[in-house]
């Protein structure tokens, strides 16, 4: 993953968090569960490039 892509990436999920966030304190549990799979999505996306990374490091 390029720089501007990890830029992104990190953009994205904020984006994600704060309206997760809104809509969990305004209560309006529909949209704090379509954000949260979202989320959910984005830190697995994440787990499996962290582990990709991990795997093809050269020693």
């Amino acid at each position: 993953m390029i720089k501007q892509q990890f830029y992104i990436f990190m953009l994205g999920t904020l984006i994600y968090a704060w309206f997760f966030a809104d809509a969990l304190f305004t209560g309006h549990y529909g949209l704090v569960l379509f954000w949260s799979l979202l989320l959910i999505r984005k830190g697995w996306i994440a787990y499996k490039a962290d582990r990709w990374i991990r795997l093809n490091i050269k020693n």
